[in-house]
C-alpha cells in the first residue's frame, strides 16, 4: 500500500476536482436508492396519502340507493365518524354510482375521492330496513341503529384492532374511530384525541401495526382508496409522471457526464504528471542505470506500467469509498429491520474474504512474472525494428519471429493462468454467496413461520441482502485490480527510487569559461568490484593540448573519456578541471563546456537543421550553416539532400550514410563550441574520402581546445601533443609520436604492425600481436 499512497500524492494538486468527482460518483452511485423515493413521492402526491386527512375510508352502501340527498347525508356522517369533518358548504357529488364518491370542500379548497364498496342485502325486507336506517342517520350516535350484521362486524373489527394496537404498546383514546375495509388488506384507525393516524396491514391472517405515516415496504405498494384530486385527470397525471421520470434521468445523465468528465480529466492529469516525473527522473539518472537496464524494460515502465496506474488514484479510490458508503447504509437499514437475520447473513463474509486472500497470494507472483515477460516482448520488438538492416542482411527474420513467438507464447500462457485463477476466485466467491442466500431464506422462512417476520418483509430483506453483498464483491474486484496495479507501481516507483550514481553537492560550483586544464590523480575505477578497469591513472592535459589514448580493446580508453564527462565517478582518486574537483562542480555546467563525437553518433528523428541545432538550442540559421561549413557538411546538405537543411533524417539518421551522419554530428559539436573535446573513434569505419573530409573538420574543431582522441588508426594521431598507451587499465607509455617510436615499446610495435601494409590494416590483429 506504500506505492498506493505515493501515487495518491500526485493527486494533491487536483484535490478540489477530485472532491467534486467524489461527490458526483457517490451521488450517481446511490441513485438507484433515490428512485424508490421518487416513486413514493409520486404515489403520495397522486393518492394524497401523505397529506390528505385520511389514508383510506370504508364505505358500505347499497348499489341501488337513488336518493341524492340521502347519499350525501350518509356520506357526510360516515366521514365524520372517521375523523373528516366537512364544512356546511361542502358539495358532494356521485360519479359512476357504485364505484366512487367525490367531495369538493369549497371552504378549504380541498377535493377528495372515495371509492365505494357495494354491500348487498338478500331479502326485500332487509333492503327496506337498511334503506330506512341509512336515510335516518343524523349524528354519530345513529351508528348503533345500523343493521345488525354491519354493526356487529364493525364492533368485532374495532375490538380486534384495539387489542392489536394495545398488544404493541399503542393505547387508543375512547374517541378513536375505526374503519373496516372488507377487502382484508388493511384497517385504518383515526385517533381524534391525538390527531394521529394508525394503519394496520393484515397479511396471512396476522396483524401488525405501524404508527404515523404509512410505511411502504419493498415490492409492496398496495395503499388505495382515498387521495387528493387536484383538478387533474388521469391522463394529466400520466404526463406529469412521465415528465418527472424524464427529468430525473436527464439530471442523472448530466451528473454521470460531469462525473466521467471530471474523473477522466483528473486521471489523465495524474497520468501526465506521473509520466513527466518518470521521464524527468530518467534524465537525471547516470549512465550506469541505462547500461544495466534493457531499452524495452525502460520503455515498458514509462508507457504500460504508468498507464496501468491511471485510474488507481481516482476512479478506484472513489469506487472504494462509494461501495463502503453503500455497505454501511445497507447494513444499518438491515440491522434496524431485523438484527438477528442481518448478523446471520454476515456469516458468509469471512469465507468470501478468506477465499480472496488465498487466491491473491497465488496471483501476485503471476502478475509480476507477466509484467516482466511483457516488457521482454517490448525489448524484442524494439531490437527487431532498430536492427532491421542487420536482421535482413543476415536473413534472420525467421529467427526473430521464433524468438518473439516464444516470448509471446510464454506471456499468453502466463495471462491465461492469471485469468483462470481470477475466474476460479470469482466462482468460489459466488458459491459462498449462494450458500449465504440459501441460509438467509431458510432462517428467514423459519422466522415467518414463527410469526416474527412477514413474507413481504422477508422478500424485501432478501433484496437488501443482495444490495449488501454487491459492495463487498465490488471491493474485492477493485482490490484485485489494485493488487495487479501494485506490480506496475513497484516497477514505476522502483525506477523513481533509483538514485543517480553520480551526484552533485547542494553548493556545486558552476563552471564558466574554463581553460580546459584536465588532471587525473591516482584514479582507479571499476564497473563491477571483481573486474577493475583502471589502476592508479595519473595524467595531465594542459589547455589546448591534443591527448591521444591508444591501446587494445578493453584497456580503459573509453572509461577515461566517460570519467572526464563525469558519466561515472572514480572509485579512488580525483579528477580536476581547472583545479576544480569534478565531484564539486555542477554536472550541467561541466557538460556545457564539453563536446563529444562518437564512432556511431545518434541523430534524432527530425530535420538536419534540428539535429545540428541540438548542440546549441536557439541557434540562428546562420550559425547552423557556419557550423556545417566548418564540419565539411554544408556541401552535401545543399547538393544531395532533397530539402537541404529541412530534410528529415529519419529515426537514428537512417536516411543518411555513415560519413554524412558523422559530419552532422561534428557540426553539432562545433556549434556547441566546447572547451574540452572528446573524439571516440570518430573516423573509424569510413571510406577514404569521407575520412579525409572528417579529419580535416576535426583538425579545425580541435584548434585551441583540449582534446582527448581515442583512435585505432594511428595515422589520425601523429600530430598529438601527448600519446598515452594503455594496457589492462594501466598507463604503460606516455610521449609524442616520435618519442614513443624511439622508445621502441608497445606503441612502436603497434605502429609497425599497422603500417606494414598501407592498403589495409586489420586493427584487431594489430592489437592481438
Amino acid at each position: 500500500m506504500k506505492q498506493f499512497f505515493r501515487l495518491f500524492a500526485y493527486a494533491k494538486p487536483y484535490i478540489p476536482k477530485l472532491i467534486l468527482g467524489f461527490f458526483l460518483v457517490v451521488l450517481v452511485g446511490q441513485s438507484p436508492l433515490f428512485m424508490p423515493l421518487v416513486q413514493k413521492f409520486l404515489i403520495d402526491t397522486v393518492l394524497g396519502s401523505a397529506n390528505a386527512p385520511l389514508a383510506s375510508i370504508d364505505l358500505t352502501f347499497r348499489d341501488d340507493l337513488d336518493n341524492q340527498a340521502g347519499l350525501s347525508n350518509v356520506l357526510r356522517e360516515q366521514l365524520e365518524r372517521q375523523g373528516l369533518f366537512l364544512s356546511s358548504s361542502t358539495a358532494i357529488s356521485i360519479e359512476n354510482r357504485g364505484e366512487k364518491w367525490r367531495i369538493d370542500d369549497t371552504e378549504t379548497g380541498q377535493k377528495y375521492r372515495i371509492k365505494q364498496q357495494v354491500f348487498r342485502l338478500d331479502s326485500d325486507f332487509q333492503k327496506k330496513q337498511y334503506l330506512e336506517k341509512l336515510e335516518g342517520i343524523t349524528d354519530v350516535a345513529e351508528f348503533q341503529r345500523m343493521p345488525e350484521p354491519l354493526r356487529k362486524e364493525s364492533e368485532e373489527a374495532s375490538n380486534k384492532l384495539r387489542k392489536a394496537f394495545e398488544d404493541r404498546g399503542i393505547l387508543l383514546s375512547p374517541k378513536t374511530i375505526v374503519s373496516v375495509e372488507e377487502a382484508g388488506s388493511h384497517w385504518l384507525v383515526i385517533d381524534r384525541a391525538t390527531g394521529k393516524q394508525h394503519t394496520i396491514w393484515k397479511e396471512s391472517g396476522k396483524l401488525y401495526a405501524a404508527e404515523g405515516e404509512i410505511k411502504v415496504y419493498a415490492a409492496t405498494v398496495t395503499h388505495t382508496l382515498l387521495g387528493r384530486e387536484f383538478h387533474y385527470t388521469l391522463v394529466d397525471w400520466l404526463i406529469i409522471i412521465l415528465v418527472v421520470i424524464v427529468v430525473y434521468y436527464a439530471i442523472f445523465g448530466v451528473l454521470s457526464y460531469l462525473c466521467t468528465f471530471v474523473m477522466t480529466w483528473v486521471s489523465q492529469r495524474i497520468l501526465f504528471d506521473l509520466r513527466n516525473s518518470v521521464f524527468s527522473h530518467l534524465q537525471s539518472l547516470s549512465m550506469q542505470f541505462y547500461e544495466s537496464q534493457g531499452t524495452g524494460q525502460i520503455i515498458s515502465r514509462v508507457r504500460e506500467d504508468v498507464a496501468s496506474l491511471r485510474n488507481l488514484a481516482t476512479q478506484t479510490t472513489i469506487q472504494i469509498v462509494t461501495d463502503a458508503v453503500t455497505f454501511i447504509l445497507m447494513l444499518g437499514l438491515m440491522l434496524y429491520w431485523n438484527w438477528k437475520l442481518t448478523l446471520f447473513s454476515l456469516i458468509i463474509f469471512p469465507l468470501i474474504i478468506g477465499n480472496y486472500h488465498i487466491f491473491i497470494q497465488r496471483l501476485r507472483p503471476m502478475w509480476r512474472q507477466w509484467r516482466h515477460k511483457w516488457a521482454d516482448i517490448g525489448t524484442g520488438m524494439y531490437e527487431a525494428v532498430a536492427g532491421a538492416k542487420v536482421v535482413k542482411a543476415f536473413h534472420r527474420e525467421r529467427y526473430h519471429e521464433r524468438q518473439l513467438f516464444h516470448n509471446m507464447r510464454e506471456t499468453l500462457e502466463s495471462r491465461i493462468k492469471i485469468e483462470a485463477t481470477q475466474t476460479a476466485m470469482g466462482r468460489v466467491a459466488l458459491f459462498f454467496r449462494s450458500i449465504g442466500r440459501a441460509a438467509v431464506l431458510c432462517y428467514g422462512g423459519y422466522l415467518v413461520i414463527q410469526g416474527d417476520f412477514t413474507i413481504g418483509a422477508m422478500l424485501a430483506f432478501y433484496q437488501f441482502m443482495e444490495r449488501l453483498q454487491e459492495p463487498i464483491m465490488n471491493l474485492i474486484r477493485v482490490n484485485t485490480q489494485i493488487q495487479e496495479a501494485m506490480i506496475s507501481a513497484e516497477r514505476v516507483f522502483g525506477l523513481l527510487d533509483s538514485e543517480p550514481t553520480v551526484e552533485e553537492p547542494p553548493d556545486a560550483i558552476n563552471l564558466t569559461n574554463i581553460r580546459g586544464h584536465v588532471k587525473f590523480e591516482d584514479v582507479s575505477f571499476h564497473y563491477e568490484p571483481e573486474n577493475p578497469v583502471l589502476h592508479n591513472i595519473n595524467l595531465e592535459a594542459k589547455p589546448g593540448m591534443m591527448v591521444a589514448l591508444v591501446g587494445p580493446s578493453g584497456c580503459g580508453k573509453t572509461t577515461i573519456a566517460n570519467l572526464i564527462s563525469r558519466f561515472y565517478d572514480p572509485v579512488e582518486g580525483n579528477i580536476f578541471v581547472d583545479e576544480y574537483n569534478l565531484r564539486d562542480v555542477s554536472i550541467k555546467s561541466l557538460r556545457n563546456q564539453m563536446g563529444i563525437v562518437l564512432q556511431d553518433n545518434f541523430l534524432f528523428a527530425g530535420s538536419v537543421a534540428e539535429n545540428i541545432r541540438f548542440g546549441k538550442l536557439g541557434a540562428t540559421d546562420e550559425e547552423v550553416v557556419q557550423a556545417a561549413l566548418a564540419a565539411n557538411a554544408h556541401q552535401f546538405i545543399v547538393d544531395q539532400l532533397p530539402e537541404g537543411y529541412e530534410t528529415e533524417v529519419g529515426e537514428r539518421g537512417m536516411r543518411l550514410s555513415g560519413g554524412q551522419k558523422q559530419r552532422i554530428a561534428i557540426a553539432r559539436t562545433i556549434l556547441r563550441d566546447p572547451r574540452i573535446l572528446i573524439l571516440d573513434e570518430a573516423t573509424s569505419n569510413l571510406d577514404t574520402e569521407s575520412e579525409a573530409q572528417i579529419q580535416e573538420a576535426l583538425d579545425r574543431l580541435m584548434q585551441s581546445r583540449t582534446s582527448f582522441v581515442i583512435a585505432h588508426r594511428l595515422s589520425t594521431i601523429l600530430n598529438a601533443d601527448m600519446i598515452i598507451a594503455l594496457k589492462e587499465g594501466r598507463i604503460v607509455e606516455v610521449g609524442t609520436h616520435e618519442q614513443l617510436l624511439d622508445a621502441d615499446g608497445m606503441y612502436a610495435d603497434m605502429y609497425s604492425k599497422q603500417f606494414k601494409n598501407t592498403n589495409s590494416i586489420d586493427d584487431d590483429s594489430a592489437w592481438a600481436a
